[in-house]
């Protein structure tokens, strides 16, 4: 279960965030958000030739969603609609699936789900933060190319079935699915861009407050193998929560953000959350990443170090303020010419849950 053992954290705690559910009926309930932000993003880059800044400012509703949530005890079943202010403004069905409930905690779902990997949230809602950790936050296409500013190999949501069997203190799931990455090649099987994927993860919580996740996704599609190891800790004690996490992947196929059929990604991050009120808390967050690959030909690498401090306040159960700021430093060297990036990030944001 995606974020299965932080669920009790310090920043819910602190800040009272409720997404309960509005019951229709015995058999039908549902719940969402609507989240909205103002962000003001600066970058530089130097290389040979001199320096170039880009700046932006942005205002927007940047995702709306409704969960409709069926239980039918023991089957149950969810149904995801979200809006994403993305270009083409795009609307979809985000997760839709049903799950077989046993007896013994155990548990068989179908359908189109969430990944069980990555320490971080799909959602704003359950971010201690505005940002994404591996999220640079790079402007148009003169630094990186397009489609790399967020440099997570974590696997986002994918069509399959999956196991899960889970306790107060332990998980397992296993998964079979039709791809783990957007990578093109989402059908199970077949001639042409094809592919399937397995993923596996476990976590267990010790009674000090200590817990751990250890998981992996292995991709094999027509283009090339991916695969991905993901494993992260966290530690609650009074007010704090600390967390740390590494991811380590390889993909043949471009799976990853700079699409290289040869690339080779490590990240990690260290994060620290305390709750300072009932309805207050401050983060601070340090996220590394290295990317090595071959684009156009060439042998690349990209090295980075992003610092991010963020505030979260509570006006009701339902109404949450964020405000981050965030600074990135990286450098990418491709056959020796070398490239420095800088990017400052301020943002603010407004989550309305229901």
């Amino acid at each position: 279960m995606k974020n299965k053992i932080a669920i009790a954290s310090a920043f819910i705690a602190a800040s009272s965030f409720s997404t309960a559910e509005i019951v229709v009926n015995d058999f039908l309930s549902f719940e969402g958000f609507v989240d909205m932000s103002y962000s003001q993003t600066d970058m530089e880059v130097e290389n040979n030739s001199g320096n170039r800044d880009e700046s932006e400012n942005s205002f927007a509703i940047d995702q709306v969603e409704i969960s409709w949530l069926f239980d039918f005890d023991p089957v149950t079943a969810q149904i995801d609609l979200q809006y994403e202010d993305l270009p083409g403004d795009t609307t979809a069905v985000e997760q839709a699936f049903v799950t077989y409930h046993f007896d013994n905690g155990g548990a068989i779902t179908a359908g189109r789900y969430a990944s069980m990997l990555g320490f971080e949230a799909f959602e704003p809602t359950g971010l201690y933060q505005y940002s994404f950790a591996y999220d640079i936050h790079s402007l148009g296409t003169s630094f990186f190319g397009p489609d790399t500013s967020d440099l997570t190999i974590l696997p986002g949501y994918a069509q399959g079935v999956k196991y899960t069997y889970e306790t107060d203190t332990t998980f397992f799931g296993i998964s079979l699915q039709d791809e783990a990455f957007d990578d093109d090649n989402d059908r199970l099987g077949g001639d042409g861009d094809s592919s399937y994927a397995f993923e596996i993860a476990g976590s267990i919580a010790m009674d000090n407050g200590l817990a751990f996740f250890l998981g992996g996704v292995f991709e094999e599609a027509d283009l090339g193998d991916t695969y991905v190891i993901n494993a992260y800790t966290t530690f609650e004690t009074g007010a704090w929560l600390f967390a740390g996490e590494l991811n380590y992947g390889e993909s043949e196929s471009g799976a990853f953000a700079f699409g290289s059929p040869d690339e080779e990604v490590f990240t990690a991050l260290l994060m620290a959350n305390f709750a300072y009120s009932d309805q207050a808390s401050v983060t601070g967050r340090l996220t590394y990443i290295n990317d090595e690959n071959s684009t156009s030909g060439a042998d690349q690498e990209f090295t980075a170090l992003k610092y991010t401090i963020a505030h979260g306040y509570a006006f009701t159960d339902n109404l949450f303020l964020v405000n981050e700021l965030s600074y990135v430093d990286g450098e990418i060297d491709a056959g020796g010419n070398a490239r420095d990036y800088e990017s400052l990030l301020f943002a603010t944001e407004l989550i309305f849950s229901f």
